[in-house]
């Protein structure tokens, strides 16, 4: 197996390289990460939402998402080749992964038209973070074991249960939360 990148890859390998030079300092080596106190959390988050802005705004930010959405409409290899060039550098992360890769993709499948306008630029640019609602304390990640109920009440959704772990919550403006709507059904269907 070749583990190369073909021409079209190594194009895009050092158009991606050319804009992270442009934009961010590379990594020093010599420097290792301490721990976050609250305050260094705080202004890591504002510089985390500022890199997000100017990655959106040059379409790195959502490489395989279509170009409808903002993305580059790119392949899975291309996000990878990204990710391995941004690893150089000094750029923060960890706010927007979640987000990002699972919620807004999730939005995009399923939500309305009007709810995508309203929901995935803002979350592209880092203007708001999301975060995915699954673990409960009986069950853990385990989906099948939830017990978190969701009842039609008219027009709205009444939700009860306990969800626990989630990464990043107290970051989040918005979560996507995996619930039961129907008990009486085998575990996989509810």
């Amino acid at each position: 197996m070749d583990f190369n990148d073909t021409p079209e890859e190594a194009k895009f390998r050092a158009e991606a390289r050319e804009w992270l030079s442009a934009n961010a300092k590379p990594k020093d080596p010599s420097k290792v990460k301490a721990s976050v106190s609250q305050k260094s959390e705080a202004e890591r988050l504002v510089r985390a939402k500022e890199w997000q802005a100017k990655k959106a705004e040059a379409g790195y930010a959502a490489i395989t998402w279509p170009t409808e959405y903002g993305g580059l409409g790119g392949t899975p290899i291309q996000s990878v080749i990204y990710s391995q060039e941004e690893s150089k550098f000094d750029v923060p992360g960890g706010f927007f992964e979640i987000g990002l890769g699972m919620c807004i993709p999730t939005m995009m499948k399923w939500a309305t038209k009007e709810q995508c306008d309203r929901y995935v630029k803002p979350a592209l640019f880092g203007e708001e973070i999301w975060c995915q609602l699954f673990s409960e304390p009986a069950a853990g990640s385990d989906v099948a074991g939830l017990r978190t109920k969701c009842e039609k009440d008219g027009d709205e959704w009444v939700i009860n249960g306990q969800k626990v772990w989630t990464s990043g919550a107290h970051f989040c403006d918005y979560g996507i939360i995996v619930t039961r709507s129907d008990p009486t059904v085998p575990k996989h269907k509810g």
